[in-house]
């Protein structure tokens, strides 16, 4: 609206200067001619300033239009002095720069800046404009300039201006309405739209402004002036409001490859038929004629050479064009992804090495398949949906599961898109898919570790639960057995014992399994790594008529390891081997050698064995002879990953029946195996078994469940100790400062702190404490100690008896 306001205050100014100068006839031409010069001024101005916002064809659009009304400036400027001079005359020099700056602006139009920049395209259109430039300006002097120059019958050919100038309006106006309906889905709709407004309204008011001149009627400053400054008017608001390059996509083309060369040949035909042809119909006289000749002559030598520039920048495209096609078909071919091609109705066109490699089939037998048989079952439905989808949206992404040759199958990430003819008809779709088998298979092996990290955490707080109650029931049988009960009561107060024992071992054993393991290695007894494992799984065999039978070395098998790690493997082993025995009755064996340099750990079934063919494939990342949903195929390859980051080795051995898998680990040296079995033991205090004579002594027992306090005041009483109970951090601040203690005994987890809270607290009030300190926890991994400053002070691993209450006991004496 602002420009419209704009446009009519210009207006009224320049009626408003030309009639209060029309007394002042030279005035008053000076002051209208530089009121029209200034619009398409303007326009050059503007064009020049917002150069850098277009690129490609569509700056070249607004540098042909930039420079037409250039020109229309220069022949403008020439009519004025002219006119001052007193030689005004409609045909002269002037006259040429004018027609030029019409020509400008309709030979912009073949640079279709709404197709988008192109900018490979840009120097191609930069020679059609010239070539058509070339053959309006051969044009207008052929039937303006050379007839002004050599006078025919002494008439100036004004009449014949007015024509072509009319006609050359005409088509400005057309071409710039009809770009408005090539526009209309582009960001350059309303650029056109302004221009096309301009141009229309220029045209019609050319009619009556040239009837004036014709009459002799025609005045600067005048109405009739309205045909130049309404369309520059319009050209000046589409120069300012015209969409950046950047701001819109580029579209490919859809004209025919032909229509280039067709419109590119044209200007070089036309001249010699225009001028050539015109000699003899339409003679002006002989010495016009020779002007005539030599201009043709001229116009089409230069429009030949134009027209072979356009050809050879039409063969390096070409041959460009043609590279790339090349190498774009090289890398479809080589690409791991797989690329199918199909027809707009399914039918096979083309697939690519990949594709052929992962279905199975040859091209031979793919040309011409529909793409429904190469879908499993089921999804063949789909097809027509994703075609619906494509052809609305112009892209489908979702994920397809193909079946192959032998009727096996795979899932596929798919992405389609559409290739579309001239007319927006879509002719063919271009599916890009990649197997996605593996990355399924990693997801589900995350969500199942992410399942057993979850299980780990709450096996670890039933744990300390189940601890606690066992740590009661193994308490107050051994208060049982002391008080000299009958012999039968004896054994089954032993027999409750033993069994109870055993649950905490297992709760033991079950806690080093489930517990994110260090990166830490130590040494330690492949012996007991395959009891304590066996302890775990014994139960459960037996309940699937699994026998599992021990046959380990006498002497320890000692190894440098990380034990959760190796613990994981047996296990792994032992489940394997489950499952290949199944629903029928077996055997497991775990058996350990021994040897100079490595220790062997090995489990054998009974079970069906692994056939030659998938001997070799068994140690594979995702490999798996289960059903789907009873295994990951990860379990064999993390193994193995595991010992030989161990530097040892895991194999498939032969056997006479069922599958051997053996575990092999370095040996540790004698002299490293008799430093760690000298080396203090953070679990369990020195055993040295003594009877201290404890009287007077005080011990304080902190646990925040009051059985176990209790339980552990009448075992120590039984001891001789005077016994004070705490069950939180505090209490242990009140009673700490009231005596000496010579013993306590701290659970790690309380109610609201910890025990390495406790023992903090204990330092500042009884000196020497860490030496009679001992903590107790059902869980030794949650006894954390990033200080440092907690090591080596005896723990006692829930549940415990009063044997290892006395060594922990005599290891207090000791250092005390």
């Amino acid at each position: 609206m602002r420009y419209l306001v704009y446009g009519i205050v210009y207006i009224v100014a320049y009626l408003g200067a030309g009639a209060l100068l029309a007394e002042y006839a030279l005035a008053r031409t000076l002051v209208a001619n530089a009121m029209l010069t200034a619009l398409p001024a303007g326009v050059c101005a503007v064009v020049l300033r917002r150069r850098h916002d277009w690129e490609g064809t569509q700056r070249m659009f607004w540098v042909a239009f930039a420079a037409g009304l250039a020109m229309w400036c220069i022949g403008e400027v020439g009519f004025t002095i002219t006119t001052l001079t007193g030689k005004r005359s409609w045909v002269q020099w002037h006259t040429m720069f004018s027609l030029c700056g019409g020509i400008g602006p309709v030979v912009a139009l073949l640079a279709r800046p709404y197709l988008g920049p192109r900018k490979s395209a840009a120097w191609a259109t930069g020679i059609d404009l010239i070539s058509y430039a070339m053959l309006l300006g051969f044009v207008f002097a052929y039937f303006i300039m050379v007839p002004s120059v050599v006078p025919a019958s002494g008439q100036e050919p004004q009449t014949t201006l007015l024509v072509l100038v009319q006609l050359q309006r005409f088509v400005l106006a057309a071409g710039l309405v009809w770009s408005v309906w090539l526009s209309r889905r582009t960001a350059w709709r309303d650029t056109f739209t302004r221009l096309a407004v301009g141009a229309s309204i220029g045209f019609a008011l050319r009619f009556i402004t040239s009837g004036a001149i014709a009459r002799g009627g025609y005045h600067e400053g005048s109405v009739y002036d309205l045909a130049w400054i309404v369309p520059f008017g319009c050209y000046l608001w589409a120069a300012l409001e015209a969409p950046r390059s950047s701001a819109e996509p580029e579209p490919a083309l859809s004209s025919s490859g032909w229509r280039s060369p067709v419109i590119s040949a044209l200007p070089a035909f036309l001249i010699p038929l225009v001028g050539f042809g015109l000699l003899r119909v339409q003679p002006i006289g002989e010495a016009g004629d020779s002007v005539r000749l030599l201009l043709t002559t001229l116009a089409t030598v230069a429009g030949l050479g134009v027209l072979t520039l356009r050809l050879s920048l039409q063969s390096g495209e070409l041959q460009r064009s043609d590279a790339r096609v090349r190498m774009m078909a090289a890398a479809t071919e080589q690409t791991a992804d797989l690329i199918l091609i199909t027809r707009s109705n399914g039918i096979v066109d083309h697939a690519n090495d990949a594709c052929v490699h992962a279905l199975g089939y040859t091209r031979g037998e793919l040309a011409g398949m529909m793409l429904p048989e190469l879908l499993e079952r089921g999804f063949e439905g789909s097809v027509d949906r994703i075609g619906a989808e494509v052809r609305q949206t112009g892209i489908w992404r979702g994920t397809l599961v193909h079946r192959r040759k032998d009727g096996s199958t795979f899932p596929a990430s798919s992405t389609v898109v559409a290739l579309r003819g001239p007319d927006g008809r879509v002719t063919h779709f271009v599916g890009v898919q990649r197997d996605i088998t593996e990355e399924l298979h990693l997801r589900d092996q995350l969500v199942h570790s992410e399942r057993l990290s979850a299980v780990g955490e709450l096996v670890a707080g039933v744990a300390h639960e189940i601890n606690n109650p066992l740590q009661t029931i193994i308490g107050c049988v051994e208060l049982m057995i002391e008080d000299q009960r009958p012999a039968g009561q004896l054994r089954d107060l032993e027999l409750v014992r033993q069994e109870a024992t055993r649950a905490g071992q297992i709760v033991r054993n079950l806690l080093a399994f489930v517990r994110r393991s260090s990166p830490d290695r130590a040494p330690a007894d492949l012996n007991q790594i395959a009891r304590a494992t066996a302890q775990v799984r014994e139960h459960h065999l037996r309940q699937s008529n699994i026998a599992l039978q021990l046959e380990l070395q006498p002497a320890p098998l000692s190894v440098t390891i990380n034990r959760d790690e190796i613990q994981q493997i047996v296990v792994n082993l032992l489940l394997n081997a489950e499952h290949a025995i199944g629903d029928r009755p077996g055997t497991i064996t775990l058996r350990t050698e021994a040897g100079d340099r490595t220790h062997k750990l090995m489990v054998i079934d009974t079970g069906p064995g692994v056939s030659p063919e998938l001997r070799g494939r068994v140690f594979e990342p995702f490999f798996t002879t289960k059903e789907v949903g009873q295994g990951t195929g990860l379990g064999l390859s993390i193994a193995l990953g595991i010992a030989r980051s161990h530097g040892g080795s895991l194999d498939l051995c032969p056997t006479a029946q069922g599958a051997c898998f053996a575990l092999t680990l370095p040996a540790l040296a004698p002299a490293a195996t008799a430093a760690a079995e000298a080396a203090p033991a953070r679990a369990l205090a020195p055993a040295v078994p003594v009877n201290p004579a404890a009287a007077g002594r005080h011990a304080l027992v902190v646990d925040d469940e009051a059985p176990i306090r209790a339980l552990l005041a009448r075992m120590l009483a039984t001891r001789d100790y005077a016994v004070s109970e705490a069950g939180s951090l505090a209490e242990v601040r009140t009673v700490g400062a009231l005596r000496r203690f010579d013993l306590v005994l701290c659970d790690v987890r309380l109610a609201d702190g910890n025990g390495a809270d406790c023992l903090r607290h204990l330092r500042q009030t009884q000196p020497g404490i860490d030496r009679r300190f001992v903590f107790m926890t059902g869980d030794i991994a949650a006894l954390e100690d990033p200080a440092g400053d907690i090591a080596n002070l005896p723990v006692l691993a829930k549940p415990f008896t009063g044997s290892d209450l006395d060594r922990v006991l005599g290891g207090v004496a000791v250092t005390a």
